[in-house]
């Protein structure tokens, strides 16, 4: 019996050296990077080294974006405001809808009838386009990443992206005009509609 558990605690310690030995990085593996310039010179500005990604300054919506592995700076300037307009629709798209399911909570319905009224809102939501998008700022960085005998030279750009408020409360306005003409012939949809509606605007007034 104790040459059994002997053998037992001998394959259990291989085991868990075996697993150790699993989990080390060697130095061909390790990853380095290296920013050798940058465009505008110096150091990171504060909406970079925030991390934020999302904020609202004197009447406009400021979102950041950052894209990297391009050889040019132009082409990683594209794509990083590209990446932008997308963080941009998607960020609207869902506020709008979050509040407009907040602005429901509250009413008395029938959960077909929410159900309905939620489907066809967000239908309308999806297919806002947002417009009016403006570069505020880019910075970019040369990067060389070194891993083991492998070396790499590219380009990380962050960009700041801004649009009016006044943008997103036209972009709300639309989703309730479109979803209000939808549902016109559904009298309990049409009710519960113009309560969200109130609701909406009166929690917005209210933040």
């Amino acid at each position: 019996m104790k040459k059994l558990l002997a053998i037992a605690f001998s394959f259990m310690f291989l085991g868990l050296v075996g697993c150790s030995g699993k989990g080390k990085i060697s130095q061909d593996q390790q990853v380095k990077q290296t920013i050798i310039e940058t465009i505008p010179r110096g150091d990171q500005p504060k909406w970079v080294k925030s991390g934020t990604e999302y904020y609202k300054k004197d009447n406009k919506i400021f979102y950041t974006a950052v894209s990297e592995g391009f050889s040019n700076i132009e082409a990683s300037r594209r794509a990083s405001f590209a990446a932008a307009q997308t963080k941009v629709a998607e960020q609207i798209k869902n506020t709008i809808g979050v509040e407009f399911g907040r602005s429901l909570e509250t009413g008395v319905y029938e959960d077909s009838t929410g159900g309905y009224l939620k489907d066809v809102f967000m239908s309308n939501v999806n297919k806002l386009q947002v417009s009016g998008i403006a570069v505020e700022e880019n910075y970019s960085e040369k990067i060389q990443e070194v891993s083991g005998s492998d070396s790499k030279v590219f380009w990380r750009t962050y960009t700041l992206v801004s649009i009016p408020e006044k943008t997103y409360d036209e972009l709300v306005k639309r989703a309730f005009t479109d979803t209000s003409a939808q549902v016109a012939q559904n009298k309990s949809a049409k009710e519960l509609l113009q309560d969200a509606e109130k609701r909406f605007y009166g929690d917005s007034a209210a933040k």
